[in-house]
């Protein structure tokens, strides 16, 4: 699921949310996905068409998850407990996996004078040089904007990423400090459409009667 979340933990923030609806490609080594995304106020909702068994990500009252099915049972993963399950089980491998895809400082952010247009919208091309918490210089490319509503929605993913980490993303925090949204990351984050529709508030419910990964634990050790 790696793949899924980079542009979340690589998104800029804005301190007050509204409400629209986008689609984004990301793409990493593992592949590509789609997601359509829907946010309102403080609320987020992620889904994956070309995955329907992902489910979807949600944000709701800060906290992260992920709902799915299995077994045709719908689950609730809390992604916070979730992350820290699999660091602790992952392993070196895995956590430097992890490590690799998050950073911990941002060396440089500059505008290269070029523009390029990304779901109609005009925006800025700048280089980045990052370094991520496995040590790794990076250098990428980056297309950002001032409008409002890409500021929104960079918000709502730099939330999600904070709910699952605990922390902010240094890469989020200086667009947040410049003002700025991200159209584009590179080849593994971009959107391509977005609209300032409000989603119908039902989406951001939490299912009913829906198991957590607690309950599936406890009854998995109980049999």
């Amino acid at each position: 699921m790696r793949h899924l979340v980079t542009g979340l933990l690589l998104a800029a923030s804005l301190p007050v949310l509204a409400a629209g609806q986008a689609t984004l490609e990301t793409r990493s080594d593992q592949g590509g996905a789609t997601m359509e995304v829907s946010w309102a106020d403080d609320d987020l909702r992620m889904d994956f068409p070309q995955q329907a068994q992902a489910g979807f990500m949600l944000l709701k009252d800060g906290k992260g998850y992920m709902v799915s099915q299995m077994q045709g049972q719908t689950m609730v993963m809390d992604m916070a407990k979730l992350r820290e399950m699999a660091e602790s089980m992952g392993g070196d491998q895995a956590n430097a996996g992890i490590a690799s895809q998050q950073a911990s400082a941002v060396d440089a952010l500059e505008a290269t004078g070029e523009q390029e247009t990304i779901a109609g919208l005009e925006g800025e091309v700048y280089r980045l040089q990052w370094t991520d918490k496995a040590g790794t210089a990076h250098d990428d490319e980056m297309v950002l904007s001032e409008n409002p509503q890409v500021r929104e929605l960079m918000a709502s993913f730099h939330a999600y990423q904070q709910s699952m980490t605990g922390e902010p993303d240094p890469i989020a925090t200086t667009l947040e400090e410049r003002g700025l949204g991200m159209l584009r990351f590179g080849d593994r984050f971009r959107i391509t459409r977005l609209s300032d529709a409000t989603p119908d508030g039902e989406i951001f419910q939490l299912p009913e009667d829906a198991m957590t990964f607690e309950d599936m634990m406890r009854s998995a050790t109980s049999e």
